[in-house]
């Protein structure tokens, strides 16, 4: 009877190991993917913030007349004039945008566009969630008139289409899940290329 009861316990304490180690496993996998997400959501982010940033400051490049540079001003949408690509000719450069893509477990992701000259639009990164302008004047006030905007405040997040796991799991469910994400808010992004005098 003693061995059979040692025998028991040797198997009640080893299914108790394989499942602590299945679990430290799939705990040590779970922060090896969030890992990976929040990399992958943060690399977007600087890509997506660099080409804002590089267009952003060409607005009214080589314009004659700096107080028609903006065309369009919603808070998702931007549309400008600029020499973007140096060759002499001016450019009309649109950024926003897109609807939610509904077909990923992320509902709220979108695409973020770029269009020169009415051309095809060039999706600049999956994941953006949040895409927001704020146009204010030379003196920083907010305003909706286009020949007053010199300084464009851009708000940015970009965030992963599939949820992970973003912390060990230490109360036994697996639903602590989100997703990765990054944030990005530039509040002074002026061109000196529409500065305004008067």
């Amino acid at each position: 009877m003693s061995i059979a009861m040692d025998l028991i316990g040797s198997v009640v304490i080893a299914a108790y190991v394989i499942v602590l180690g299945l679990q430290l496993n799939q705990n040590i996998l779970g922060n090896s993917d969030a890992s990976k997400a929040s990399l992958n959501v943060q690399e977007s982010l600087v890509d997506i913030v660099r080409n804002i940033e590089y267009d952003f400051r060409k607005i009214g490049y080589h314009v004659t007349d700096p107080k028609t540079s903006i065309e369009i001003a919603t808070p998702n949408h931007i549309r400008y004039q600029a020499d973007v690509d140096n060759d002499g000719d001016i450019d009309h450069v649109d950024w926003y945008v897109g609807a939610p893509l509904t077909n990923l477990p992320n509902d709220s992701v979108r695409v973020l566009y770029r269009m020169v000259n009415n051309g095809t639009p060039v999706g600049a990164s999956l994941g953006v969630t949040e895409f927001k302008l704020r146009y204010l004047t030379q003196d920083g006030q907010e305003t909706s008139v286009l020949s007053q905007i010199w300084i464009v405040e851009t708000t940015l997040r970009v965030e992963s289409p599939y949820k992970v796991q973003d912390q060990i799991l230490t109360d036994q469910s697996y639903n602590d899940m989100g997703y990765a994400s990054a944030f990005w808010q530039q509040t002074r992004l002026a061109s000196r290329n529409i500065k305004r005098h008067g």
